[in-house]
């Protein structure tokens, strides 16, 4: 079987509406239903111009026995980071200084790469890849 790339990430988190609104301002992703609401668990796909659904966004408080023992902002010790691929890397960060969001920038002109790290409300670390940018 081959694999053709990343299908979604999923996050858990105790704040929702936080959390939905930074992946809205900082990566300009668009919220819409979950299906997984129709189990009384909220969330929301966040979703990209395409409207892949990119981000899947779990509130954990909604599911009482299903994430009791995952914590939003505590290291997983497994997952370090996810990547994504952008363009617009200078409204990206001049955005990202205007939220007065702590981030990290990385130039690798040998590779024709720049990279922009920063952190969401759940202690999700981000990195977003502009390659040629």
């Amino acid at each position: 079987m081959p694999v053709n790339g990343v299908d979604h990430v999923n996050i858990l988190t105790d704040d929702l509406e936080a959390t939905a609104s930074f992946y809205e301002r900082v990566l300009g992703l668009t919220r819409s239903d979950n299906p997984t609401i129709a189990k009384g668990i909220a969330g929301y796909w966040m979703r990209d111009a395409a409207g892949h659904a990119i981000v899947h966004l779990v509130d954990r408080t909604t599911a009482p026995g299903r994430y009791d023992e995952y914590r939003p902002g505590q290291p997983t010790n497994a997952l370090h980071h996810f990547a994504l691929r952008c363009s617009g890397f200078a409204e990206t960060v001049a955005m990202i200084e205007q939220l007065g969001l702590a981030h990290r920038v990385m130039e690798h002109p040998g590779l024709g790469l720049r990279q922009v790290f920063l952190v969401d409300p759940n202690a999700v670390n981000l990195e977003l890849n502009f390659p040629g940018d």
